[in-house]
């Protein structure tokens, strides 16, 4: 086997830097044959992964955060000259690590690459979600003709209203002096303070569905949500869908009391919280909430068509 791997230096605010010369460090002792590259700016990962699977590598190994793990994921569908996809692998120097939680993957790096090293599989879902990269107002149908269009993969969520103001926050300084937790938690607690409730119209499974005064819609196949948070739900890794969860708005003064439950993971004993599964959904422009959030990172912008790649992805676990 052939390991090329691909590290974010900038996941953990830069604080991965230990890890990843014990990653090094490991690979060189098993004597494996692998090679590696560092990104530099967004997307590097993407483009780093088609190379490397158009040069007949047969790993790719993530080594950064979610936003990263999302990346190498577009990059191995980015392209479709090779007759055999390259496996994925995680090893995990990011903050939250939401996919590697529902995939039962380590975090820990020494078991981590051992589970590289075993090569042990199994084929998951994964989400592709077509989006602006420019805050642009719209119709829905002209999405697959605009320039400006683009086409990313996902294996965690995708967040629209709350969670992209969180990941604002969190990322840009919050979880860099407080850590991810407090972070993320101090993030969430100030989004809600300026955040007001909106309507999405959308089509769910091809039926026409307004999801109205809500403060967050959530598109996934991992019940993690970021830091912590998760909601409990039958979603399984390989089962075709997603789940499709909103929360309505209410008092802040209870939406702030039902926080604990976000962590607990059965926020949806709020009776403002509603879970439904499909397999495609369209989102409409929001002008107020315009943001689109996948994997911890804020990447473009509304309209959106978000949909299912059923057992697309082959994923090394323990």
């Amino acid at each position: 086997m052939r390991y090329f791997l691909i590290y974010n230096p900038t996941s953990k605010q830069g604080r991965s830097k230990k890890k990843w010369k014990k990653i090094l460090q490991m690979f060189r002792k098993q004597g494996v044959d692998f090679d590696y590259r560092l990104t530099e700016k967004e997307d590097d990962a993407t483009y780093l992964t088609s190379k490397a699977a158009k040069d007949g590598w047969d790993i790719i190994v993530s080594v950064g955060g979610d936003g990263t793990i999302s990346e190498v994921i577009t990059g191995l569908f980015d392209i479709e000259e090779f007759e055999i996809r390259p496996k994925l692998g995680v090893l995990h120097v990011g903050t939250s690590p939401d996919f590697n939680r529902y995939h039962n993957i380590p975090t820990d790096i020494e078991n981590a690459v051992e589970t590289i090293f075993k090569g042990k599989t199994k084929l998951v879902d994964i989400g592709r979600v077509t989006y602006l990269k420019k805050n642009i107002e719209i119709p829905l149908a002209m999405l697959p003709v605009h320039p400006d269009r683009k086409i990313s993969y996902f294996g965690s969520n995708v967040n629209i209203g709350l969670g992209p103001r969180i990941a604002s926050k969190a990322n840009g300084r919050f979880r860099k002096f407080l850590g991810d937790f407090c972070g993320t938690l101090l993030a969430t607690v100030i989004s809600l303070l300026k955040l007001k409730g909106f309507t999405l119209n959308t089509k769910v499974d091809g039926k026409e569905e307004n999801f109205i005064n809500i403060i967050n819609l959530t598109v996934g196949k991992d019940p993690y949500l970021a830091s912590g948070m998760r909601v409990f739900n039958q979603i399984k890794p390989d089962d075709g869908r997603f789940y499709v969860f909103n929360v309505e708005k209410t008092s802040l003064l209870k939406l702030l009391s039902n926080i604990p439950r976000i962590y607990w993971g059965d926020f949806l004993k709020y009776k403002g919280a509603h879970l439904k599964y499909c397999r495609e959904i369209e989102i409409k422009y929001n002008k107020e909430y315009p943001e689109l959030e996948f994997d911890g990172d804020v990447k473009g912008f509304l309209p959106a068509k978000i949909n299912l790649l059923p057992g697309e992805l082959e994923v090394i676990v323990p």
